[in-house]
């Protein structure tokens, strides 16, 4: 997960003051560091691509943590809800690691396209029970769920080698390599998040410098040090009060 959301709420929708937006960008230093730092174990390919994944998916959260739940059923982009769009997100990330997984993996004599009965869900609702309350939770427990279902696809991901990135694999009525499906997950987050921004507005100058250390968090959490990460999620934290 990204700094802790109750933190980021607080700061995202505070009064902009230069010791709260100075602090900020000394975090956005320290993040970076991180990310650049000599810490970071070798890694394969599919790791590295997947990281772009949960940095997509960081800026998704800088620009929804906070955010009045009234939006999810009251904001609309043309036919879709705010909820609809969160809640499409769950089940695409949930779908795609499906249909990733599945390509690196079949048999030669196997389909190139995923058999249906293999796919988690429908594109439009994730699987339930699991993320059944993504129809009423509010916009913090949504973001969990989003980054559950995240959590979830790394899982199944682990174990693609990357030998098999050149493998064929189906796209809607496109035929693309594994690579590039798995590079289709932070894709397609960050389509969502522009489509989130369409909806609940543009940020301001505190949400934006968020925005930017939501991302950068997501360029090395799945690998950095967890208690390098908990000083600095107890620094957002004073920050927030």
């Amino acid at each position: 997960m990204p700094p802790p959301l109750a933190a980021l709420a607080a700061i995202a929708d505070a009064g902009t003051t230069s010791s709260r937006r100075d602090a900020l960008y000394g975090l956005l230093r320290r993040e970076q560091s991180i990310a650049t730092g000599g810490a970071s174990p070798p890694r394969r390919e599919v790791s590295r691509i997947l990281d772009f994944a949960q940095a997509a998916y960081g800026d998704l959260v800088g620009v929804l943590v906070g955010r009045d739940d009234d939006l999810l059923d009251g904001g609309r982009d043309g036919e879709w809800t705010l909820r609809d769009v969160v809640r499409h997100a769950i089940a695409v990330e949930l779908r795609y690691a499906a249909q990733a997984s599945y390509s690196a993996a079949r048999a030669e004599t196997d389909p190139v396209e995923i058999p249906a009965n293999l796919l988690p869900c429908d594109r439009l609702s994730p699987p339930e029970p699991k993320f059944a309350r993504a129809r009423s939770a509010g916009i913090d427990e949504l973001l969990e769920l989003l980054g559950a279902a995240r959590s979830a696809s790394d899982g199944q991901l682990a174990e693609v080698s990357d030998s098999t990135l050149l493998r064929p694999s189906r796209w809607g009525n496109q035929l693309i390599d594994v690579g590039m499906r798995l590079h289709q997950i932070a894709v397609h987050l960050t389509e969502t998040a522009i489509q989130v921004e369409k909806i609940v507005g543009p940020s301001g100058e505190l949400r934006a410098i968020v925005r930017r250390c939501c991302i950068t968090r997501g360029l090395h959490e799945r690998w950095s040090l967890a208690e390098d990460r908990a000083i600095l999620d107890d620094s957002y934290r004073n920050i927030a009060t």
